[in-house]
């Protein structure tokens, strides 16, 4: 018996095709597959793309079950999973379709309800009974909410090297200056966003060289700058650590508002499954809480859960999600 998951962001859709017994066949990666942020037509054709890679076709007959993890409107993902995979599988093939909060979540623990925080782009959390999300906290896009995600460190970022940059003017030129002409009084997070924002280099007003850069690109765009935040604040920028502790403690606000004592809290998203301060940080507000592995592989444990016992649920979930 092969079971699949689908896990099918905004930036990236990833396929992975299991045995029941949690050993793995095949997988495939494509670009996003949110058919709310990018068309129906474009979703499609690249979760298609990403299926079909994870699925040899001699392979696709022996398919049982399939779960489906997606971001957005739950109409358009279910659409949109059938719409792929009906042309792909076997008929009688079920598919399910759940929030990308809920594969997270799985990805991180085989207990069936707690809570997840996800900062990727954005951010969310969601509280999960039974492997259904019933509450949610912030996760209200980039101009109300997403507190704590890259896009909120990005634009952290940017907004103080505006405010370093305006607070020296006029300047007297600096005798070692660096790429990008600012000096080490302006502290290393403002050369790092300088440096990526402006690689020519900066003139007589770099701070509104900068403010044009920013609105010369997509407002989300900011969120490409969040590790810069990383970087300088284990080099020990002040500026940089305080944005680390800052977007650590909006993230555990918003992770209080839907989690239970006693119930695990699974991290997730980039933002938070990659080594670094404010993962750390994070962690170090959020006694226990445990880091999300694949979210396509855990799809795949979901839809492999049926046709297992609670104990073998359990015990096979790491072979699924590591």
């Amino acid at each position: 018996m092969l079971v699949l998951g689908i896990d099918a962001g905004g930036t990236s859709s990833r396929a992975a095709l299991y045995t029941v017994d949690g050993e793995p066949v095949g997988r495939g990666r494509a670009a996003g597959g949110n058919p709310v942020t990018l068309g129906p037509e474009q979703a499609a054709a690249h979760l298609t793309a990403a299926v079909l890679e994870a699925v040899p076709h001699p392979l696709n007959s022996q398919v049982e079950a399939v779960v489906v993890g997606l971001a957005g409107n739950a109409g358009a993902g279910r659409s949109l999973a059938e719409r792929v995979l009906r042309p792909l599988l076997p008929e009688a093939t079920p598919i399910r379709v759940v929030g990308d909060v809920v594969t997270a979540f799985a990805a991180g623990t085989p207990s069936p309800s707690g809570a997840v925080l996800i900062s990727g782009t954005g951010a969310i959390a969601a509280k999960i009974i039974d492997h259904v999300a019933v509450a949610t906290a912030d996760g209200y896009g980039w101009l109300l909410g997403d507190e704590g995600s890259a896009f909120w460190l990005g634009r952290a970022a940017t907004s103080a090297t505006v405010r370093a940059l305006a607070a020296h003017r006029p300047r007297p030129a600096p005798a070692t200056p660096t790429a990008g002409g600012v000096t080490a009084g302006d502290g290393l997070l403002a050369e790092l966003v300088l440096r990526r924002l402006l690689p020519g280099g900066a003139g007589a007003d770099p701070s509104a060289q900068v403010a044009a850069a920013v609105y010369a690109r997509p407002p989300l765009a900011l969120a490409e700058l969040a590790p810069l935040v990383s970087q300088a604040a284990e080099s020990g920028d002040p500026t940089a650590q305080a944005l680390v502790a800052e977007a650590a403690s909006r993230l555990a606000r918003t992770a209080a508002q839907v989690s239970d004592p006693g119930l695990p809290i699974v991290l997730a998203g980039g933002v938070l499954t990659a080594e670094g301060p404010v993962r750390e940080a994070v962690q170090g507000l959020l006694e226990g809480a445990v880091t999300a592995g694949d979210p396509a592989g855990a799809a795949a444990w979901l839809a492999a859960r049926p046709s297992l016992g609670p104990r073998e649920s359990e015990a096979r979930h790491p072979r699924f999600t590591r």
